[in-house]
């Protein structure tokens, strides 16, 4: 219904800015006759003559007769979807007497958390604010009267924001809805009676908050990205929870979510595709297969989210280092330079050391951590690697990559843990590797991690381009020659090998 409002005006404008013109040959501030020292007459002839915010158009510079035949086309196809859709109301849509058969199932029968209290509570995510208030406006009194538990929506800015209990407030309403876990009890102006049990919420709250006190999501719409799923379900599953166990709720959008997913696919990457042909980007065909494969990895990570629930690690692309701050390392590696200085100048290339894993840490196992460093690279282009040209990732021995560059943190935390304070070689380790690569001779085996881990960091960049073209009009494409295409483009400054012993 926007859509078509926004087409009637842009309609209405071209008429009549054409009646106008066709009074005047020319259109100008001086022929209509207005103050240039009245603000608002200037603002008012300003409207008339241009179209556009961000870009400003003037109308006079535009083919009007073209642009109104396209945009009369257009609404008589989106007039025939909005009429098959208006019909369908509340009382004909299957998907929310669907959820309201979930929640009030949980709602009569509620879990026990570990402290023996009854938890009724249900967080509901949809991607798109219209549906919050959708969902909020048709559920409202049912929850009240029916079921009788409060009922909140939160949808960033505010001006959608509604609660059945306390104040109408962003922080207020969570803070209602997960009273334990925001520590209510210290906040003596708010209720203390009372909760809200059930809040329907946009993903403005899908990272950063703390709403443990639930043990129940719902995904009423899928984001196209798998991480804002897991990221959503991360609200209740976290640390500090009280239930033995946690539920997630997803609403696919199909049965057959294949078809469905190919047919999403192929209109994001025609989109994106039309981005980049805009912005004359040099190397389309490469961008082509850059967007192919991204859709096509996160298809996967889609598909396995019907079968388990996966971490948030299990995505290699989900933590971009700008997430962290690496202050601390820096500090640490400033000091170490300054100490050691001429060690560090007359060191060669390829050193590389031995460590045993902790034991008391699952997700170090026997591998290898490199650092390489890319040698076609602009060491100023850092949009989609900070520390550019140089790359860490993680690699386990049976090929598998636990971290890759964008969880650098990781791998710096896994580094210090494992070698700081240690200033001399592990003999035994030594002995061991050198025995088992028969003094260095036999190292297909770390050449295998080594070819494996730059084919990763070359996917990687890849996907991190095609998201921000996806994401990013504007987004500066390294050029060809200097883009990563095979392991030849990189050299190995240092490797830990992470052994048994």
């Amino acid at each position: 219904s926007r859509t078509l409002e926004k087409m009637d005006n842009l309609i209405a404008m071209i008429d009549d800015f054409e009646k106008k013109r066709s009074e005047k040959e020319q259109l100008g501030f001086d022929d209509l006759g207005i103050d240039l020292y009245e603000d608002d007459e200037l603002q008012a002839a300003l409207d008339k003559m241009t179209v556009g915010k961000k870009l400003t158009i003037q109308m006079a510079h535009l083919n009007l007769e073209r642009w109104k035949k396209d945009l009369n086309d257009d609404r008589v196809r989106i007039k025939e979807i909005y009429d098959r859709a208006v019909c369908i109301d509340s009382p004909r849509d299957a998907k929310l007497a669907t959820l309201k058969i979930i929640i009030a199932e949980k709602i009569q029968n509620p879990t026990k958390n570990k402290k023996g209290k009854e938890c009724k509570k249900v967080l509901l995510f949809t991607a798109f604010a219209d549906t919050a208030k959708y969902l909020h406006d048709n559920l409202k009194e049912w929850a009240r009267n029916e079921l009788g538990i409060h009922i909140a929506i939160v949808t960033g800015g505010g001006q959608n924001d509604k609660t059945t209990l306390g104040k109408a407030d962003f922080n207020h309403i969570l803070t209602n809805f997960s009273p334990i876990s925001k520590m209510r009890n210290k906040i003596k102006t708010m209720p203390q009676d009372e909760e809200i049990d059930m809040l329907i919420a946009t993903d403005c709250i899908s990272e950063g908050q703390n709403l443990q006190d639930c043990d129940m999501v719902i995904n009423y719409d899928i984001h196209w990205n798998p991480v804002r799923i897991i990221q959503r379900f991360g609200r209740i599953d976290r640390i500090g929870s009280l239930h033995k166990k946690v539920k997630l709720v997803n609403f696919w959008p199909t049965k057959d979510l294949e078809k469905y997913i190919l047919l999403k696919n192929r209109v994001e990457a025609r989109m994106a595709l039309v981005d980049v042909s805009a912005a004359a980007g040099d190397n389309p065909l490469d961008i082509k297969k850059l967007i192919k494969d991204e859709l096509s990895y996160r298809d996967k990570q889609l598909l396995r989210l019907r079968e388990e629930v996966m971490d948030l690690e299990d995505f290699n692309e989900t933590v971009d280092l700008t997430d962290f701050s690496l202050e601390d390392f820096r500090a640490e590696l400033n000091h170490y330079i300054e100490s050691n200085r001429k060690i560090l100048e007359e060191a060669p290339l390829g050193l590389n050391c031995i460590v045993s894993p902790d034991e008391e840490n699952a997700a170090i196992r026997p591998g290898v951590v490199f650092c390489l460093r890319q040698t076609n690279s602009q060491p100023e282009q850092k949009e989609f690697n900070p520390i550019q040209p140089y790359f860490l990732v993680y690699a386990f021995d049976d090929g598998s990559i636990r971290f890759n560059f964008p969880q650098a943190k990781q791998i710096l935390d896994i580094l210090r843990a494992l070698c700081a304070g240690k200033k001399e070689a592990v003999e035994l380790m030594c002995e061991i590797f050198d025995r088992e690569t028969d003094q260095g001779r036999d190292m297909d085996k770390h050449n295998n991690l080594l070819n494996e881990s730059t084919k990763s960091i070359i996917q990687q960049v890849k996907r991190q381009i095609t998201k921000r073209l996806q994401s990013d009009k504007n987004t500066l494409i390294p050029k060809q020659e200097e883009q990563a295409q095979d392991k030849d483009n990189f050299e190995l400054i240092t490797w830990v090998v992470i052994k048994n012993e």
